[in-house]
């Protein structure tokens, strides 16, 4: 392996936004800590600037995150420019800001709405969510989207709290009719770090794996794992997509403007109010190191999967507060 640097595009593929960091929940796993807004969040006129260079640059995918992007009064303003630009845009939200109006009016702007769903039960979502009565309602408001024929994806967080309830999901999101199923693992950062007795052990995310690869062969839906080390499964599963996109097709930008490789970590590499996206993906010392696979320390910097893998930069950077340390969430 004399070439260790992963190569990639001058300009990202995918960009994922974090358009504010105000939200209407306080969910008990969220590592934004999202609630109030920040006093220094991009103005509707530099949201519209950055729009602007994305577009000019033929980014493909723009994924609105918070925060809840809802709760920034003129989002729909700049999610319409982004759409009018010929951006194929996504949210991710708890859609409990949702009305009749915006689902038949406005809502089919996006290529896919991520709705946060964690489990398949009110006991087990609203321990997540921190709110009564978010379950009924998030699943009135799928079953609302659903109908009017947009494409619905489902976030859930996986935990212990409901890692034994995987087939129940698997039911409840065929009954849904739901396009996509996204699974991140609960990580002890923001507001999760008390929750730290319900992240799954290494071994735990192994046999999750697993199990989720052989519960969706056959589900008309796609699952998207964000975790590199899925590849060490070799697995066959058509339904199953599975990669890390940090710095190689994709990047993050915070609500104030910071660019990080990674939503997961406030790790950044410029500002887009000082530099361009394509100078700080190109030329960041952040970005180039996320590239550089020799630089990965730890177990992940001898493994024999390091080019295929390279680890979670999140979960080095959370339990190191060093994302070129090596990955302990993983079994190997």
């Amino acid at each position: 392996m004399n070439n260790q640097f992963i190569k990639t595009a001058n300009y990202p593929y995918s960009v994922g936004w974090a358009i504010t960091n105000a939200c209407n929940l306080r969910c008990v796993h969220c590592n934004m800590n999202s609630g109030e807004r920040i006093e220094n969040e991009l103005t509707k006129e530099e949201c519209f600037q950055l729009v602007d260079e994305l577009s000019k640059n033929n980014v493909q995918r723009l994924t609105f995150f918070g925060g809840e992007p809802f709760a920034r009064k003129d989002f729909m303003e700049i999610a319409d420019y982004a759409f009018q630009s010929g951006i194929f845009i996504n949210v991710t939200t708890n859609s409990l800001l949702f009305t009749d109006e915006l689902i038949e009016n406005d809502l089919y702007k996006f290529e896919l709405i991520r709705v946060s769903l964690d489990g398949p039960n009110a006991d087990t979502h609203e321990f997540i969510r921190n709110k009564k009565g978010s379950f009924e309602k998030t699943i009135d408001n799928i079953k609302k989207m659903v109908a009017s024929g947009l494409d619905v994806g489902v976030v859930t967080c996986i935990s212990h709290k409901n890692i034994n309830q995987l087939e129940e999901m698997v039911e409840l999101l065929k009954e849904l009719k739901i396009k996509r199923w996204f699974l991140p693992l609960l990580s002890s950062a923001g507001r999760a770090s008390s929750l730290s007795k319900e992240v799954l052990t290494p071994l735990e995310v192994r046999d999750f794996l697993i199990k989720v690869d052989n519960l969706t062969k056959d589900a008309p839906f796609i699952v998207n794992l964000d975790l590199p080390y899925t590849v060490l499964l070799k697995s066959k599963n058509p339904n199953m997509k599975a990669s890390c996109p940090a710095a190689i097709s994709e990047m993050a930008i915070f609500a104030n403007g910071d660019v990080s490789p990674c939503c997961e970590i406030p790790v950044i590499g410029g500002n887009i109010r000082e530099k361009s996206i394509k100078d700080i993906w190109n030329h960041s010392k952040v970005f180039q190191e996320f590239r550089n696979r020799k630089l990965v320390k730890g177990k992940c910097g001898s493994c024999k999967f390091l080019m295929n893998c390279g680890g979670c930069r999140a979960n080095a950077y959370i339990k190191y507060q060093d994302y070129l340390e090596g990955d302990d969430v993983c079994w190997k």
